[in-house]
């Protein structure tokens, strides 16, 4: 099976702040890649390599491998915009099919990434005396940055020690290592990616759950195609190990899957009788024939085997990726000549039922999710149809009402500003009881897309209401985070006051609650819609550039925010979209101001952090209007309020080295790319300044 990159096409933003896109590129690669491989990809020696990066005033160290093990999803993104395909896969030293393959199981990375951009090689040259000139003015200002502190991946957590007693109120609770690998879990030992001090955080935070993403054709023999399994004996081994290990702090892994994966047309030239749904150039392997449910169930079966201390599976499967002929379309719409006529919720029930049955051959008791994200109009179908062991998960703040600025919408996901249970998820829930079927609640209570770079946004208040109001619903399940949402700190603790009857939970000093329950008071500001968490800068904040010109490139989910307002405000209005972030910048210092002078609590640094991102949506908003107004003695006003806010979070990031870091994303943001949107504001400023003078 052949796996294509993204399309090239266009040209690659202009980086009109370095001299030369050779000096951009050594100014990013040097935080994340050893000199010796830098000055191989430019043909060049390693001596000239440090030479370049001293004459930046870039800090001179060693990052070894560890980037490029546990931040390869930040290298990747940091260079899409400078090497070609070829330059970057010689310095990631893999080829174009493992690439491919990466970029398609990492969380949907070929989709937030976007096209790539048409980028020249680049290849060592020394510079002319003009580049050499500005390089001066980028050393003087990284002279006066520290970078000092906490290194990249120390993370190091306040964990409060938690005592449990009485009933037992939630008997699954699940989360996602706070710096789990996604696609490449089972190909690396567990340790890097989840070591000790991570799990007895947990422990003594009460989880007794985590999960990763797991691919059936990379963790059993897929007969249609054997070759796409290579290495799955040793992958099954590694989970073993894993949950091994995880049993000695009382916790179980889960695996999340979505099967069967669809294939390319002309795999069904070999196999005709298992094709079915058809979208664009790919199939769905049909679940209503026979031989795709045998497979299905050997599958889980052997997984199970292999690894008998397995604690569950979860599955979404409407959406995300197209797996059953239903996964992306409706009855009127498919094109698979068996599932046409049948409902969905027979094609998903029997779905469910051949994973169930694969996984209790081996063990009865082990837990099987069905999550009813994207069901919509097919729900209560789906449930009824439901094998009766099996655990509904709802996500519980799905279709929650808002009305912000004016503006009414309602949540889908991802919301810890207008929290759940929703309507919505109480009637699944309701509707799952009628069946005698257990339920769950999908949540995030520790950073949404809302703020996805602060790993615990300080609003405790609002867990607690959340999860307490979930609890009076009679759930006994909890998912407590996707990718995003595993740090463990304040806020599971803040949750887990309601796992069990009694909980020796140490509140926050008085000081510290009232701030929170300002902040909490705050983030109903926020500019809360769908299209906003995945398209806004609020993620990138401070790291995220500012452009002399309109850049021409469209935000990608989750990824590049460039600088595309008109995506950036989904369904508000200009206006509104600003004042928004002027009312939620203006409430949140309100919370800042109720803590104690120079606190560098958890909560005061996260609170900080939280604060840097919201002012500089505002700053970019209003640089981006101002630049397009040719207001450009405004602009340099908005230019220098970002350039204080980027020295802020890179003063913050020395403190906490879990700031910027997004499982998903890892570091979404990096103390260099910060250094370099210092360096971005000032050549901003600099230019727009002579602009307004004349």
């Amino acid at each position: 099976m052949k796996f294509s990159l993204p399309e090239v096409k266009g040209p690659p933003v202009t980086l009109s702040h370095f001299p030369s896109r050779l000096q951009a590129f050594i100014f990013r690669a040097y935080e994340y890649i050893p000199a010796k491989k830098i000055a191989k990809l430019l043909k060049t020696t390693e001596e000239n390599i440090h030479n370049a990066a001293r004459e930046m005033g870039l800090p001179k160290k060693d990052p070894g491998d560890i980037w490029l093990k546990k931040g390869y999803i930040t290298i990747i993104r940091r260079l899409w915009h400078i090497l070609s395909y070829s330059q970057l896969l010689e310095l990631l030293e893999t080829d174009e099919q493992a690439f491919a393959f990466l970029l398609k199981e990492e969380d949907f990375l070929d989709i937030k990434l976007g096209d790539k951009p048409d980028c020249p090689e680049l290849t060592w040259r020394d510079l002319t005396e003009e580049e050499k000139r500005k390089t001066e003015e980028i050393n003087k200002i990284m002279q006066g940055l520290s970078f000092s502190g906490q290194e990249p991946f120390d993370f190091q957590y306040q964990t409060p020690k938690l005592t449990f007693n009485g009933a037992e109120n939630f008997e699954t609770r699940i989360i996602y290592a706070f710096s789990g690998l996604y696609q490449r879990a089972f190909d690396v030992d567990s340790h890097t990616f989840c070591p000790d001090e991570q799990l007895s955080a947990y422990r003594d935070l009460g989880i007794n759950g985590i999960w990763t993403q797991g691919v059936l054709s990379q963790l059993a023999l897929f007969p249609f195609e054997p070759s796409l399994s290579a290495g799955f004996k040793k992958r099954l081994e590694r989970m073993r190990e894993f949950t091994e290990r995880l049993e000695t702090y009382g916790i179980k892994l889960y695996l999340y899957i979505n099967e069967p994966r669809y294939m390319p047309l002309d795999f069904f030239d070999k196999y005709p009788d298992i094709k079915g749904h058809i979208i664009d150039d790919k199939a769905c392997l049909c679940t209503s024939t026979e031989t795709v449910q045998n497979y299905l169930k050997s599958a889980v079966e052997e997984i199970c085997r292999s690894v008998p201390k397995l604690g569950g599976f979860f599955t979404i499967t409407r959406s995300e990726n197209l797996t059953n002929c239903y996964s992306h379309t409706g009855k009127d719409t498919n094109t698979c000549p068996r599932c046409k006529n049948r409902t969905p919720g027979e094609v998903i029930g029997e779905l469910m039922g051949c994973i169930t049955e694969g996984a209790h051959r081996v063990k009865p008791d082990i837990k099987i999710f069905a999550w009813s994200w994207g069901w919509n109009e097919a729900n209560e179908d789906i449930i009824r149809h439901l094998p009766k062991d099996v655990i509904l998960l709802s996500q519980s703040e799905l279709d929650v009402p808002f009305e912000i600025g004016g503006v009414k919408g309602n949540v889908i996901d991802y919301s810890m500003g207008h929290i759940g249970p929703g309507e919505r998820a109480k009637r699944e829930w309701q509707t799952a009881k009628k069946c005698s079927l257990q339920t769950g609640a999908k949540v995030q209570i520790n950073t949404t897309w809302e703020a996805s770079t602060v790993p615990g946004i300080p609003v405790s208040p609002l867990i607690d209401e959340h999860i307490k109001g979930i609890k009076d619903e009679g759930v006994r399940h909890l998912l407590l985070s996707w990718t995003l949402g595993g740090y463990p700190g304040a806020n599971i603790a803040a949750a887990a006051k309601h796992f069990y009857d009694e909980c020796s939970f140490l509140p926050e000093n008085s000081q510290n609650y009232e701030a929170q329950k300002q902040f909490s008071i705050a983030f109903r500001e926020f500019p809360f819609h769908i299209d906003v968490l995945y398209s806004g800068p609020q993620n990138a904040g401070p790291s995220n550039l500012l452009y002399g010109t309109k850049s021409g490139y469209e935000a990608s989910m989750t990824c590049f925010a460039y600088d595309d307002l008109p995506n950036w405000r989904g369904i508000y209005p200009v206006d509104v979209f600003q004042n928004q972030y002027e009312k939620l910048c203006t409430e949140w210092k309100k919370g800042l101001e109720l803590l104690p002078p120079d606190d560098d609590s958890e909560t005061a640094l996260m609170a900080k952090a939280c604060y840097c991102l919201y002012s500089s949506c505002l700053n970019q908003i209003r640089f981006i209007r101002w630049r397009d107004e040719e207001r450009f003695s405004d602009a340099v006003t908005a230019a220098k309020a970002e350039l204080d806010c980027a020295k802020e979070m890179l003063s913050l990031m020395n403190k906490n080295a879990a700031i910027g870091y997004e499982a998903a994303n890892h570091y979404y943001f990096s103390k260099g790319q910060l250094a370099e949107k210092i360096i971005n504001c000032n050549y901003i400023i600099n230019r727009f300044s002579e602009h307004s003078s004349d």
